[in-house]
């Protein structure tokens, strides 16, 4: 029989099902959107954190005289230690595993701190150039590094030459220390990699360039901030 063309029986099934498959596509668009929101917000919080931790960092050492801006060699024994060496390299300790100095290849931070080669480019590393944490070779050479058992052969560079500098008590962040977990202002613990070398500026003196690399509490490759500064030995912090 012929079918009457103005029956409408079915329509307004197939329009619903045009209507709920319109509804999914809307209301999944807002779910992406909602989500990649919550990422950039995660990761915008990340980095604000984490530039945070690097200026709380900085102004440590903005607070102390040039002769107290050093790091500890890799044996990471404090200067009035007894005996005192600077050539025998001590294994990580503590609880998480730390460098007592900076990182010496027995370190299981070594690879990472040695690898951002922008912080200590050009260092001198005695005669050899074979150990990037050579300190005892005279500052005949720019950059250098500074440590605790750094000579120094010229009276305009400001690097310690038998004791260093001291080092105000109650510091949350032991600012002689390469590597540290420093509290961000969430409460998480930041891994701070601290760079202090000697640098040569354009008027012959010499400085203490400070570099501080920030990573990310949840993934430990990610840097989420990075901050350098010169120090001046002529000006007063």
């Amino acid at each position: 029989m012929p079918a009457d063309v103005r029956d409408e029986k079915g329509f307004g099934l197939i329009e619903l099902l045009f209507a709920m498959m319109m509804l999914n596509i809307g209301i999944l668009a807002l779910v992406a959107a909602f989500n990649a929101g919550a990422l950039a917000l995660r990761s915008s919080a990340a980095t604000s954190n984490g530039t945070a931790v690097a200026d709380k960092v900085m102004e440590v050492y903005r607070d102390l005289k040039s002769d107290a801006i050093y790091l500890y060699a890799p044996n990471g024994e404090a200067p009035d230690s007894t005996p005192f060496t600077c050539s025998t390299a001590k294994a990580d300790s503590g609880s998480p595993s730390m460098p007592n100095g900076i990182p010496s290849p027995t370190s299981s931070w070594y690879a990472q701190y040695m690898a951002n080669t922008s912080a200590y480019a050009g260092t001198y590393n005695g005669t050899a150039n074979t150990a990037y944490y050579s300190y005892t070779t005279p500052l005949t050479n720019s950059p250098q590094w500074v440590t605790d058992c750094t000579t120094n052969s010229s009276s305009d560079a400001p690097i310690p030459v038998t004791v260093p500098g001291d080092i105000p008590s109650g510091l949350s962040i032991d600012p002689r220390k390469a590597v540290q977990q420093v509290a961000g202002p969430d409460g998480q613990k930041y891994t701070v990699f601290t760079y202090i070398v000697m640098v040569q500026v354009s008027n012959g003196g010499y400085v203490k360039q400070v570099t501080v690399y920030v990573y990310d509490p949840q993934n430990s490759t990610r840097v989420l901030a990075i901050e350098q500064s010169l120090f001046d030995p002529a000006a007063s912090p």
